[in-house]
């Protein structure tokens, strides 16, 4: 099936969420080589081991980022050739300065996501270990949970991956639609059993890049810019 205009790239989403769960698996480990049962042994231990390697994977987290932002941003790019030759041509001469831009703060945020994901398995364990003692849950189930540490890391490694790639395709796509002169989209929503209801009611509506929307379910924002979204902007150009 051809690739939708301005739909993330399934290769950078691919690529990147297979880096991210090496992170979360690693993670996991270190707090299951600190875990005993429903016991945490030597808990700062452990959390100093978590930070340790988030401070580690700092440049290895950079070099993945910048790997993924490049494969959305030159997906990002045919979607807008394909749309008319004589708009990739001013895309070329007009945004390369406002998308380098906003590649530099999408990369900071990647690259922050990244070394989170060791701290917060932290927190959770510890977490875990805490309401064993304060809550009087049964020991068992402390024990089942803590096991699932590197599960849990892993799944919420690829939870980043997937938002972080729709979000970087759409906030790419908003900035190149604007310096070209576009004021809004048509809202698509993947429609395949899926998707949240109240993006659901989005699909095929139109929005102004200069009002997001607010959906039925509360949250305001633009397609793709949701955690776990799978909508994307299809950006309408004046005739």
């Amino acid at each position: 099936m051809a690739h939708k205009p301005f739909k993330p790239s399934t290769a950078a989403e691919r690529s990147f969420m297979s880096a991210l769960r090496k992170v979360g698996k690693v993670a996991g480990h270190i707090v299951e080589a600190h875990t005993h049962g429903d016991k945490l042994n030597e808990p700062l231990n452990m959390q100093e081991a978590l930070k340790a390697y988030s401070k580690l994977i700092d440049p290895w987290a950079r070099r993945q980022a910048a790997k993924m932002l490049e494969q959305v941003s030159k997906s990002n790019h045919r979607s807008y050739s394909i749309k008319s030759k004589t708009i990739g041509k001013l895309l070329r001469e007009t945004t390369a300065g406002q998308t380098s831009a906003e590649i530099v703060n999408l990369m900071a945020r990647q690259v922050e996501l990244i070394k989170s994901i060791p701290i917060e398995a932290g927190i959770r364990a510890q977490e875990l270990s805490t309401k064993a003692v304060y809550e009087g849950r049964r020991a068992s189930e402390i024990a089942e949970e803590l096991a699932k540490s590197t599960q849990v890391s892993e799944s919420k490694a690829m939870l980043i991956a997937r938002t972080e790639v729709a979000r970087a395709n759409a906030s790419i796509t908003q900035v190149r639609a604007q310096a070209i002169g576009a004021q809004g989209y048509i809202w698509r929503t993947t429609m395949d059993g899926a998707e949240r209801d109240s993006h659901a009611k989005m699909n095929g509506k139109y929005v102004d890049y200069a009002k997001p929307p607010t959906l039925s379910d509360g949250t305001t924002g633009h397609a793709g810019t949701f955690p776990n979204c799978r909508c994307y902007q299809d950006v309408q150009f004046l005739d």
